[in-house]
């Protein structure tokens, strides 16, 4: 939709939409242009609202951002959920996840880009802190069966704790090679994306399994 046609297709919605129609204009523009294309101005233009307007629902762009990662982690753990189901072993669980997290970011560079690089204050977006932890329990649960990912002294958790960071950190640098394009792949088909994530995960879980005695 170009946009002409989405101004007016907003042009009469109803007054409680408006911090739903800007997350949802933000996040296309995201997706199909840039993050730095994403400005105040254009968003209530768009939709058709005063840009003084926007302060009704968000103090600043960070909190438009933030909504905006939050919606990305929710995606994003609702599809590993999803893989996990079915799998007969927690290693074949934590192969699914993490096939999902490259596959996830090779196919929305630009959220994934926002999600995990773009830094907010945990202190001022306390659901994006929630939900961040949510995906961080993920994996440690999966690697430690019963341990519970403690954020509220993360760096000491990740010293206990390496195989989670080292699991996070190449799974992150994987992702980034794929979407800065420093491997280029024949296309970003599904099939071709796991082939590759798979040899990399292999490597990682026979390190890690050995390391924490799985």
């Amino acid at each position: 939709m170009n946009s002409a046609a989405r101004t007016k297709s907003r042009s009469n919605y109803h007054r409680g939409n408006v911090r739903e129609d800007l997350i949802e204009l933000a996040r296309h523009i995201l997706e199909t242009e840039s993050l730095q294309a994403i400005t105040l101005r254009r968003l209530t233009r768009e939709i058709g609202v005063n840009p003084t307007n926007f302060y009704n629902h968000f103090a600043h762009m960070d909190f438009l951002y933030a909504a905006i990662k939050v919606e990305g982690f929710a995606e994003l753990l609702k599809r590993t959920a999803k893989v996990r189901q079915g799998q007969q072993a927690r290693t074949d669980e934590l192969r699914a996840v993490f096939r999902e997290y490259v596959v996830f970011a090779v196919k929305r560079p630009n959220l994934y880009r926002l999600m995990f690089d773009y830094y907010l204050d945990f202190d001022e977006h306390d659901e994006l802190k929630e939900i961040t932890d949510r995906a961080m329990s993920e994996v440690v649960e999966l690697l430690y069966d019963s341990e519970q990912f403690d954020s509220s002294d993360a760096l000491g958790f990740y010293r206990s704790h390496p195989e989670a960071v080292t699991c996070w950190a190449a799974m992150h640098g994987l992702t980034h090679i794929l979407i800065e394009q420093q491997i280029r792949l024949q296309s970003k088909s599904r099939k071709e994306v796991t082939r590759l994530a798979d040899q990399i995960v292999d490597v990682l879980l026979t390190g890690v399994r050995r390391s924490i005695g799985a």
